[in-house]
């Protein structure tokens, strides 16, 4: 294939290894624990295969809860793991 191929690169999830098909922050949200926060409300956590379970809780009380627990799952890779999602 060309270097300028519109062709999309696969990508596998670092969390489970599966291959992903389109948007890997909607895959992470499969990955998201439902907890709730220390005020009360819904928030999300997740278990890194490296680093193990996370000890904090992310989108409690914001819109989309889902959606804030998943872009912690990508803030993690990168800052722990040094990998781009």
């Amino acid at each position: 294939m060309g270097l300028f191929s519109r062709t999309p690169k696969p990508v596998t999830c670092f969390l489970c290894s599966q291959a992903v098909e389109g948007s890997l922050q909607e895959h992470y949200k499969t990955h998201l624990i439902k907890v709730t926060d220390d005020n009360g409300f819904d928030a999300f956590t997740f278990v890194c295969p490296r680093c193990g379970p996370m000890d904090r809780a992310w989108g409690g009380g914001r819109p989309d809860p889902a959606g804030n627990g998943a872009a912690a799952v990508a803030g993690h890779l990168i800052q722990a793991h040094g990998i781009m999602p």
